[in-house]
């Protein structure tokens, strides 16, 4: 039956035997209604389950969140920590640290703290006495150290301590290390740090809203993102002492400055701090709201469609049966189409999620890689100063490669996209110090650097990083002999897919009987341009040119424009 013909029975006064027809397609039209109604109390109560499930994975997602976050600043301090903890151990381990006469100790710590810009004070204590033996650099602790050094002889292993006033030392940290020696513990090696994780914690206010708080093993606040100058120092809550009886766990209490927060905390297994990475309960509370109103309007706007679908199909069925085949396969399409979607999101955020821990992750190795390279570097130079200065200077080739490899990773951890870094900025830095550490400046040494903007991938950058190093290291030091004044030129240039590199002088040039002294010299030069893919130029007799070429990644969008290839300088 068509639905006009059903509004003009409604319509029409009941005569000549109508009105029973009427009241029987008017109860028909009730029965169909109250079908859909009783359809529709389950989708409700269905909806209803719903409803609760969308809010406990929201739950775990705010717990899995900071978890991840607490774990992660643990990690980021405790890998600081770590890091000083080996350098204090290598200099406990030299054999000036248990003599009497302590001057030799004394120059062995200046030149540590030279490469440490984190030491602020270096001292050697008796293990009888506590008397200090040695102190270089101030702001040393004054109290508390005779309980510290027993427990040292005690367990023979290193201690990590804070500050007694920590609201004064914000992110100073005391390292104690035994120096043992025939099996009894000699003296004690301690430093004053800096951990530059505290300072930016206490420095720089969560944009987010989250409140990063860092108790020492005493329940002691020694670090906090909100409004540190008035609780630094303090003990913490009496919520957040019950809290963490564990490694690691969530909680839920008020904070110093009387605020309800939920959160996760993750102690550390070198130092015992405990780190607590929480948010507001009211904050959570508003969010959990919102969602809830968002999903009961999206329910209710279901359920109203769920109405107007029962009566479109009743009207449906009424006037075309064969209707019902192709609504069937539209609901079945938009249910599908709703569960790709909820897929297809889902992928998306695991993927974005994945893809920030792997940067984070990234930016960690290659700053532990420069700090270890550093410090392999003040390893060499520790070993190689009681030599003569024709023996230091495999050493002195040897720190200046590794450095080489250290700047690379200092500008990979602060490129923005963490696998190539602007060649231009390493040849500035490289000249510096070159410049410097051959007193360029007091012989009359000029060096000019010409270069465009160059990104180059790590796996190019380092062989062409140890190429400039060879080159400029000779050239500073041979070219210019008897106080003989003079200039180093350094270009590099983009040509369509290839880069250039050329380092000249103005000096005395390479003869052959130069040539061969520095034969080893130019073969590594030589491998490693082989290993880029690129070709060298070596200079004539008597010249000091040298032209690198090498292939580059078509990324013409991070790299000089092509058209400065013509502006390349003149042979």
């Amino acid at each position: 039956m068509r639905t006009g013909a059903i509004t003009r029975t409604l319509a029409t006064p009941f005569r000549n035997g109508e009105g029973e027809s009427g009241r029987a397609r008017l109860q028909t039209l009730y029965t169909v209604a109250a079908a859909t109604l009783a359809a529709i109390v389950p989708l409700i109560v269905f909806a209803g389950f719903w409803m609760r499930s969308e809010l406990n994975k929201n739950q775990h997602e705010t717990e899995a969140f900071l978890t991840a976050q607490a774990r992660a600043l643990s990690y980021r301090i405790d890998g600081e920590i770590h890091q000083q903890l080996s350098a204090l151990t290598a200099l406990a381990a030299l054999p000036n640290a248990d003599t009497p006469q302590v001057r030799d100790f004394t120059e062995d710590v200046a030149r540590v703290m030279m490469v440490m810009p984190t030491w602020v004070a270096v001292a050697l204590l008796d293990s009888d006495t506590g008397q200090k033996l040695m102190l270089r650099g101030s702001g040393w602790r004054s109290d508390g150290e005779r309980a510290m050094i027993e427990k040292i002889r005690s367990t023979r292993r290193p201690v990590v301590e804070t500050p007694p006033d920590a609201s004064r030392d914000r992110d100073s940290v005391f390292l104690y290390v035994p120096v043992v020696r025939d099996d009894l513990v000699r003296s004690i090696a301690a430093a004053s740090i800096r951990v530059p994780e505290l300072r930016e914690i206490t420095a720089h206010p969560r944009q987010d809203g989250l409140l990063l708080t860092i108790l020492d093993r005493n329940n002691r606040v020694i670090a906090r993102s909100r409004t540190p100058d008035q609780f630094l120092g303090r003990e913490a809550s009496e919520s957040f002492k019950r809290a963490a009886t564990a490694q690691e766990g969530f909680f839920e209490g008020t904070s110093l400055d009387g605020e309800l927060t939920f959160g996760a905390y993750a102690r550390s297994p070198l130092t015992g701090w405990i780190s607590f990475v929480s948010m507001s309960r009211q904050q959570l509370d508003a969010a959990a709201r919102r969602s809830v109103w968002a999903t009961i309007a999206a329910v209710a706007l279901s359920v109203i469609l769920v109405a107007i679908l029962g009566i479109f199909l009743f009207h449906t069925v009424m006037e075309r049966r064969v209707s019902n085949e192709r609504l069937a396969a539209s609901e079945a399409l938009g249910e599908l189409d709703a569960r790709l979607l909820a897929t297809t999101q889902e992928a998306l955020d695991e993927q974005r999620k994945a893809a920030s821990e792997r940067e984070v992750l990234l930016r960690e190795i290659y700053h532990r890689v420069k700090n270890n390279l550093q410090i392999v570097q003040s390893l060499l130079r520790l070993g190689s100063r009681d030599l003569k200065p024709d023996q230091r200077e495999p050493f002195e080739s040897a720190v200046r490669r590794i450095g080489a490899m250290a700047r690379v990773h200092t500008l990979l951890y602060n490129s923005p996209d963490l696998a190539s870094i602007d060649f231009k900025d390493y040849l500035d830095e490289l000249l510096r110090e070159l410049s410097e550490g051959f007193a360029a400046e007091e012989r009359s040494i000029e060096h000019v650097l010409d270069a465009h903007s160059l990104r180059l991938p790590l796996d190019t950058a380092v062989p062409l990083a140890f190429v400039a190093v060879e080159i400029l290291t000779n050239a500073f030091r041979h070219a210019f002999p008897e106080g003989r004044p003079g200039t180093i030129n350094v270009h590099a240039w983009r040509e369509g897919n290839t880069g250039k590199l050329r380092i000249e002088d103005n000096g005395i040039g390479l003869t052959p009987g130069q040539r061969s002294k520095r034969q080893l010299g130019l073969t590594i030069v030589a491998k490693l341009v082989q290993q880029i893919g690129g070709t060298l130029e070596e200079p004539p007799p008597g010249a000091s040119i040298f032209t690198i070429t090498f292939p580059l990644e078509d990324s013409g969008s991070h790299d000089a424009p092509a058209g400065e290839a013509a502006d390349a300088p003149a042979s």
